[in-house]
């Protein structure tokens, strides 16, 4: 019996040709075993990569989401201590050091000269928050020493930490006068 050669029609980006399949029966059809370990260890490093990228990306957005409720509630406390009386806030004693207010315990904020460590806990996620007062004075009056002294607004920082256990804090000032 005679082998008949038949053909195959084949399309590659818009040219055809016509192949002859009996002369290729020598050689086999398929890839070696050395090609697909190649495609796998490529395909191996790409899934890897891309796992790498996605998990640092996850962790980003979670660092990023903090961050952002930070400074929502760094602004509602600040928003807080513009909307108190002047008298309310100002240090107690008129020195120009550092001051510490605490959340208001009904119309009056608590003052003092230590860090309260106050917490606000949002969707089960606590912020230490620290807000800190300081007199400034723009017009360069007379020295605190005779109590005459010139303290012409307080400087407000709020620090709100958004990472725990590390130095990562959103602060946002504001002047405020009286």
């Amino acid at each position: 019996m005679v082998r008949q050669p038949y053909l195959i029609f084949m399309t590659n980006a818009g040219t055809s040709w016509f192949r002859d399949r009996s002369r290729d029966a020598s050689r086999r059809d398929g890839a070696t075993l050395v090609e697909v370990m190649v495609a796998s260890v490529i395909l191996l490093v790409m899934a890897l990569g891309s796992t790498a990228f996605m998990y640092h990306s996850r962790a980003n957005i979670g660092i990023q989401r903090n961050k952002r409720v930070a400074v929502d509630v760094a602004n509602s406390r600040l928003e807080e201590v513009r909307a108190s009386n002047y008298d309310e806030i100002k240090p107690l004693t008129l020195d120009y050091g550092t001051h510490y207010l605490s959340a208001p315990s009904g119309t009056t904020w608590t003052r003092g000269t230590s860090a309260p460590g106050e917490t606000v806990t949002i969707n089960g996620q606590t912020y230490p928050i620290v807000t800190t007062v300081r007199y400034i004075d723009v017009d360069s009056g007379t020295s605190f020493d005779d109590f005459t002294a010139s303290h012409d607004a307080v400087r407000i920082a709020v620090s709100v930490s958004y990472r725990i256990n590390s130095s990562d804090v959103v602060t946002l000032q504001s002047i405020y006068g009286p």
